[in-house]
């Protein structure tokens, strides 16, 4: 059968644009084209050529010493600025607060231990007062629930209460606005008119004064001041006394030590545990925080003035080589048996001192007076001090018994 007359049509104009297109294929010039490059590399020229210019100017090197230079230069000024610590000045230093150091923590450890022993006398428990722990004479299957709970928990409130003591000589006594009447100056106006007030009593005080007669001046009190090395050894009694509440706390998931061994006992759960942990750890940090600032002021015993150059190494010799050496000293005194809970709790103090560097480097410089301080050994502290150091130890070495009659 026949295509029809259009498809036949179709075809003849297919075939003809077809046959067209070979013979145009056959006669024209095949050129190559450059490849891509060259092709590029042409244009940049053309570019150049023209004034334009399309290379990416890089920055100049800086002309400065390699950073392996820096880093040597840098090591070299921090050995020169802390040198200084390993002076006699500042190891003298060092050696007064190493003695206070020393005294606060013999005081507070002797003072929990007897209260500890006397707590369990009135809980008709004998006790034996050594220098790492307290000797209870009595069975475990027969303590009771309200044994453990008095018995481990009157001498961590007593450190709680000595704490408070302590604090007491750095606290300020500063006018304030009371709660209603800030509310009185809450706005602009209000303000405004709060210290027109203010100025109209000033003036009335100033004329009833030239309006009085001349008296001759009366003796004023002289406010007594405690000096900065009853602070210093107040400061040390504080870290002392808190190290002690907050260590059994800290250390509770571990082992069970002083109110550690309340918080087992009440709730017997890992949770809990953890949970006191975290609180104890953020609570020291928080007071460590607040109070590092005194160690700062301290500095009035022996320099004039505290400024970004001395600041760090102070901190050092004031605070964090005695506590490392105290450290040393109280866990070498365990000789011949050493208790590492003991030492895991002792060093609990290192949290309360974690905040000093940190403000150390953020802190305004300090300027107390222009007189000339001679930096020596305050032979009195060491004297009573190593009486009363070595006094605690040969007793808790010895034992103290408490007993039933």
């Amino acid at each position: 059968m026949k295509p029809s007359f259009f498809k036949r049509v179709k075809r003849a104009i297919k075939r003809e644009i077809r046959r067209i297109k070979d013979e145009h294929r056959s006669t024209r010039s095949h050129r190559k084209k450059p490849p891509l490059s060259f092709r590029f590399n042409r244009w940049l020229n053309n570019l150049k050529q023209q004034g334009i210019s399309v290379e990416r100017k890089r920055p100049p090197k800086p002309h400065g010493p390699s950073p392996i230079k820096r880093f040597k230069h840098y090591v070299a000024r921090q050995r020169k600025k802390y040198a200084v610590v390993f002076s006699s000045k500042f190891l003298i230093i060092t050696l007064n607060s190493t003695v206070l150091y020393l005294v606060s923590f013999f005081l507070i450890h002797f003072l929990t231990h007897l209260v500890t022993g006397i707590t369990s006398f009135f809980c008709d428990i004998s006790t034996t007062l050594n220098y790492t722990f307290v000797d209870f004479h009595i069975r475990y299957w027969n303590w009771t629930e309200e044994m453990v709970i008095i018995v481990f928990s009157v001498p961590a409130l007593f450190t709680v209460l000595i704490s408070l003591l302590a604090s007491l000589a750095f606290t300020k006594r500063e006018k304030r606005m009371g709660f209603w009447k800030r509310l009185r100056t809450l706005t602009k106006r209000q303000r405004h008119k709060h210290k027109k007030i203010q100025r109209q009593k000033e003036l009335e005080i100033q004329v009833q004064r030239l309006s009085q007669p001349s008296q001759p001046p009366g003796r004023r009190k002289i406010k007594k001041r405690l000096s900065w090395m009853v602070r210093l050894f107040l400061l040390w009694t504080l870290y002392h006394s808190t190290t002690y509440f907050f260590s059994g706390m800290l250390y509770s998931f571990l082992f069970h030590r002083r109110f550690g061994y309340v918080i087992w006992y009440a709730f017997n759960s890992y949770f809990f545990d953890m949970l006191f942990s975290l609180v104890a750890f953020l609570s020291m940090v928080a007071i460590g925080y607040i109070f590092s600032v005194q160690f700062f002021y301290s500095a009035r015993m022996y320099l004039n003035d505290l400024n970004d150059r001395n600041r760090m190494p102070f901190v050092l010799s004031q605070a964090i080589f005695p506590f490392f050496i105290g450290i040393i000293l109280t866990t070498a005194m365990q000789v011949p048996h050493f208790d590492p809970a003991v030492i895991l709790l002792n060093f609990s103090i290192f949290f309360l001192l974690l905040p000093l560097p940190s403000r150390a480097a953020r802190f305004d410089s300090l300027h107390f007076d222009s007189r000339e301080k001679i930096v020596k050994i305050n032979w009195k502290w060491a004297a009573w001090s190593a009486l009363v150091v070595i006094s605690i130890f040969i007793a808790t070495k010895i034992g103290i018994q408490i007993r039933l009659p």
